[in-house]
């Protein structure tokens, strides 16, 4: 979309050199994800992992909302992660975050807790 010779922007440079050309804001999220440190990406992407072992599962999903009410939690579902924009990221991370107790109790009732949410369970327990 954006190369050096073949396309749009090279395109309408050669009619118009003065013209000026940005990114569209999903490639600059893009652009800016390269270069996310490894910490904070792996921590992204085990909350897509927690996220979507719930809402795979219409099941789990269900169970996890009953219980959000029945906690009397502010929020009542996650949000699912979209991979084409990267501020959809924090959002369901934040949002993680705000159900982390009813997380917590959710994966010691049930006997099918994954690696990645076994895990967690131990980083929240220290």
């Amino acid at each position: 979309m954006s190369g050096i010779h073949t396309s749009l922007v090279a395109k309408v440079k050669s009619v118009a050199p003065l013209v000026q050309w940005t990114h569209c804001s999903i490639h600059r999220e893009a652009l800016a994800v390269r270069g996310l440190d490894e910490c904070l990406k792996n921590s992204l992407d085990d909350t897509v992992k927690i996220v979507n072992f719930i809402k795979a599962r219409p099941k789990n999903s269900r169970l996890f909302g009953v219980l959000c009410h029945e906690m009397v939690s502010e929020r009542k579902q996650l949000l699912l992660h979209c991979e084409v924009r990267w501020l959809s990221r924090g959002k369901v991370l934040s949002r993680l975050f705000e159900l982390r107790d009813e997380l917590m109790v959710s994966f010691r009732r049930e006997s099918l807790m994954g690696k990645t949410c076994k895990l967690l369970l131990r980083q929240c327990d220290q």
